[in-house]
Formats: C-alpha cells, sequence, structure tokens
C-alpha cells in the first residue's frame, strides 16, 4: 500500500521537496528518506488515504528541516574556492581572528562569564563540572555560555560591518 501511494504521488511529492529546498539532489535525498523512515511501518499501514497522508507529511516535515539546516550551515562547494598558493596567510588571518575575539571576551564579557566560556569551549570542561565549580545549576550554565558566545558573535559581525 505505501509503495503504491509512493508511485502515485511520486511526482508531487517531489515538486513540494524541490520547491522547499531549491534543489533537485536535496528533494531526491527528501523522498528517499522519507520512504525509508514509513517502510519500517508499512504493514500498519491500512489505508491508502493514511499512506498518503504519511508521505505528505513526511516529506514536507523532511524538506523544512533540511532548508532550515542548509540556511544555518550554508556550505559552498570546493571547487568554488579561491586557489590558495600560500598557507601562512591563511594562518595569519585565523590567528587575527583569533585574536579579535579574544579580546572581544576580555573587554565585554563579565570575568565570570569570561571564566566560563573559555573553560567551556576552550578547556572542554562539561556543564557540570561548570556548575559545580560556579556553584550554579547546568542549565544557567548553559544559559550563560550561550549568551557569551552571542554577545561575541554579534559584537564580531558589527566589527566586520
Amino acid at each position: 500500500m505505501l509503495t503504491s501511494a509512493y508511485l502515485r504521488l511520486r511526482e508531487r511529492l517531489f515538486s513540494r521537496a524541490r520547491n522547499v529546498t531549491r534543489n533537485d539532489n536535496d528533494a531526491q535525498d527528501i523522498l528517499q528518506d522519507a520512504f525509508i523512515r514509513l517502510w519500517s511501518s508499512h504493514t500498519d499501514i491500512s489505508r491508502p488515504e493514511h499512506a498518503e497522508g504519511l508521505l505528505n507529511v513526511t516529506v514536507r516535515n523532511l524538506s523544512i528541516d533540511n532548508y532550515r539546516r542548509t540556511q544555518d550551515h550554508p556550505t559552498t562547494p570546493v571547487d568554488s574556492e579561491p586557489d590558495r598558493d600560500d598557507g601562512a596567510t591563511e594562518l595569519y588571518e585565523r590567528q587575527q581572528v583569533i585574536d579579535r575575539v579574544n579580546e572581544i571576551i576580555s573587554l565585554h564579557l563579565s570575568e565570570r562569564d569570561r571564566e566560563i566560556l573559555l573553560r567551556r569551549d576552550r578547556d572542554e570542561w562539561s556543564f557540570e563540572e561548570l556548575a559545580e565549580h560556579f556553584n550554579l545549576t547546568p542549565a544557567n550554565v548553559r544559559m550563560i555560555v550561550s549568551r557569551a558566545r552571542a554577545t561575541v558573535r554579534n559584537i564580531y559581525k558589527t566589527d566586520l560591518s
């Protein structure tokens, strides 16, 4: 039942996925992923309408997830990267970014927030370790780390503008 619904709706589902993702390859991947996810419960699907509804909802949700993921983490093809003839330039640029981020951290964060952020990101302390050390709850530590990162990110982005 699922297979026949999939074959009957395939073009419409593909069109829906492509409209959201704007990419044929991603749309194909979404269709395959939707079918595979639903296949594990195909014996529970009793009516064609149920199969159609599940396929439509699954493709829609996977398309939206894919779109959000690509918006949060845009990628550039490898062949569009500029040729780098000197790794020293890249290393120098990275060091400048690190230096600027460290400067932002030292100038714009409180001593406690700075210490929590550095121990979390540089020293790789767990939230629980930080919470115990600073006499806070793990939820508070997560919030402090998140806000500190957002502050640094916003200031850095403002500097680039």
